[in-house]
């Protein structure tokens, strides 16, 4: 199914761009920002897995565990 590498490389590339963020010794991520994204991922990547798109999910999977350190880390 092309969609699941739509969505794949949709998670690819927003991970890319939450590098920096990370990166960042300074960055300041306010909670309210990083918990609903968390909260969401987590959501989307059991939708995927329900629905048999593997791939998909662990793309979601992946942004999940990167916003999850965010929250951890630079809230």
């Amino acid at each position: 199914m092309w969609q699941e590498y739509v969505f794949l490389a949709g998670s690819i590339v927003i991970m890319i761009s939450l590098v920096p963020t990370i990166r960042d010794e300074e960055a300041k991520v306010p909670l309210r920002t990083s918990v609903p994204s968390v909260v969401v991922l987590f959501v989307q990547t059991l939708a995927f897995l329900s629905m048999g798109l593997t791939f998909s999910a662990v793309g979601t999977g992946m942004g999940f565990g990167l916003w999850s350190l965010i929250a951890t880390y630079k809230s």
